[in-house]
């Protein structure tokens, strides 16, 4: 059976088309992108701490923001570089007034599905006012290009959500829950300190962490490891402070030594049990300047 539409029919579905059509060229043509990205900036300086750099910024199509070069650093002299920061708008949601963005970070300029972080951020406005949310993914980042202190190789995954419901997130004020999960393989961590001048490095073949987190409190729901020096078990919770890198550490790590720890030990004066023996040291201070106590 064939569907004949009528003359006045089709001459209707035509200018009705051509009328959104129309509206959704306008208003990519007329969005304010230059407060958008001004607004987006400034938000990634209040929640990191960090002082953000921008070598060019243009709008992309079909309706988006795309960052070049972008440079992330800190007062210690500690720097992140990302090749590309894209952003790009949901234009049905931007219709209904509210907002939705699509952003992909790459730390290297490839076409590469590797080294990457991307996610939704959703928000009530065009203003970020809460409620937020975002979700994404980590894809295959090289750690040592993110924490170049501590780790001098591994390869990170993982996945997160958090909403945000606070009008204004402050140091001692933020309302809002989320859970993040990770996996690191290869993970070499370096510059540990033990006190008195003494640093540890640590390898693991495989580390997976989690975390449930509601208000300024995120509870350790997973955290395990395994590799020659060793495997261990975690639990605790950090306290979310901003900038991040001042959130507080409360954890408490159980240790099974291996045998490369073993050897490592000797030289540096500490505790050697037998392979095999446990032993529990906490993990206190800042994500900045995290101590470890045996």
């Amino acid at each position: 059976m064939t569907i004949t539409w009528p003359e006045a029919w089709r001459e209707i579905l035509a200018w009705t088309v051509a009328g959104v059509t129309i509206l959704v060229l306008g208003f990519m043509a007329t969005f304010p992108y230059g407060m958008l990205q001004t607004r987006i900036v400034a938000e990634l300086k209040r929640a990191t701490g960090m002082e953000i750099r921008v070598a060019d910024w243009t709008v992309g199509l079909p309706a988006g923001l795309e960052w070049r070069n972008v440079t992330l650093s800190q007062s210690n002299g500690t720097l992140l570089q990302l090749a590309a920061l894209q952003a790009k708008l949901e234009v049905m949601k931007a219709l209904g007034g509210t907002l939705g963005l699509d952003v992909v970070a790459k730390l290297n300029d490839t076409a590469s599905p590797t080294g990457l972080a991307k996610g939704t951020i959703t928000a009530s406005s065009f203003s970020l006012a809460s409620p937020v949310t975002i979700k994404g993914q980590i894809q295959q980042v090289d750690l040592s290009k993110i924490i170049r202190r501590y780790v001098t190789h591994g390869t990170l995954n993982g996945n997160f959500s958090h909403r945000v419901d606070s009008e204004e997130a402050t140091v001692t004020t933020m309302k809002g829950e989320g859970l993040w999960t990770a996996e690191a393989t290869d993970l070499v961590i370096d510059q540990i300190p033990l006190g008195n001048g003494r640093t540890l490095s640590l390898t693991f073949s495989k580390v997976s962490a989690g975390l449930a987190c509601r208000d300024l409190r995120c509870d350790v729901t997973q955290l395990k490891g395994d590799g020659i020096d060793g495997s261990f078990t975690g639990e605790g919770h950090i306290t979310i402070q901003q900038p991040m890198q001042q959130s507080q550490l409360n954890l408490t790590v159980t240790v099974i030594p291996g045998p490369g720890f073993a050897s490592k030990a000797g030289t540096l004066g500490l505790p050697s049990p037998p392979s095999g023996t446990p032993m529990t040291v906490k993990i206190v201070g800042t994500l900045a300047q995290a101590r470890i106590a045996l």
